[in-house]
């Protein structure tokens, strides 16, 4: 298992680099290509200039893994480009693909950063906490919480008086709203940040138009509670 280990960034590589230019193969094979001139929009006519250009670093499931670049020349320009992250779906520049975020995200919203990072080097997946920590952060900052209208018009909501980073919890706390599902259980569907005393619209402005269409009124026990 340990040799396993050794071998498996050398094994990774080597899978990704000949998917890679299988790939691009085909692509250049097509009459209209998935990618286009960055300087003239030609879609169409291209000729490879390396297959195994500057290596770049990134991230899968498993590990960090350095591969080459592949790049190719528009006929009609001149320009030169790198094909490379548009064939794995990446962003330029980008060395975390979105599904391995949204992995290293669960990771660490699960346990915590440090925990996460043994956990993986343990099983082969050396990536450090940091970049566990970036994940959640970047995965966090697009989740967007709201009642569903398939679910039950029936909810809870309450100030749970959780500390927030960066903000002293003397006189703020993080107010959360919670759904019933038909199956059982909840969901989440608000979380905001305001005054212990303070007002609560931002926890369901994003759900007006859901509440609007429940065939029931929607009850919320908590607050009619207070």
């Amino acid at each position: 298992m340990k040799a396993f280990l050794v071998l498996l960034p050398q094994m990774l590589e080597d899978f990704f680099q000949k998917v890679l230019v299988g790939f691009a193969e085909y692509e250049m094979g097509l009459r209209k290509k998935s990618f286009v001139c960055t300087a003239c929009g030609n879609d169409t006519e291209f000729i490879w200039k390396t297959r195994h250009g500057k290596p770049t670093t990134i991230v899968t499931w498993f590990r960090w893994i350095t591969i080459r670049q592949l790049q190719v020349q528009c006929k009609k320009c001149g320009h030169k480009q790198y094909i490379t992250r548009h064939l794995l779906g990446m962003e330029s520049m980008k060395r975390v693909p979105d599904e391995t975020r949204r992995k290293l995200a669960l990771m660490g919203a699960l346990s915590s950063y440090r925990v996460s990072e043994k956990i993986g080097k343990m099983f082969g997946w050396a990536v450090d906490k940091m970049t566990i920590w970036e994940s959640v952060q970047q995965i966090g900052s697009k989740l967007d919480f709201m009642l569903d209208a398939n679910e039950e018009p029936h909810g809870e909501a309450d100030g749970t008086g959780v500390g927030i980073t960066g903000i002293s919890k003397r006189g703020k706390e993080l107010k959360v709203l919670v759904q019933y599902k038909k199956g059982g259980g909840i969901r989440v569907a608000g979380i905001d940040i305001g005054n212990y005393n303070g007002s609560w619209d931002k926890l369901f402005q994003k759900s007006i138009d859901v509440i609007k269409g429940f065939k029931r009124p929607f009850l919320l026990l908590e607050l009619i509670r207070k």
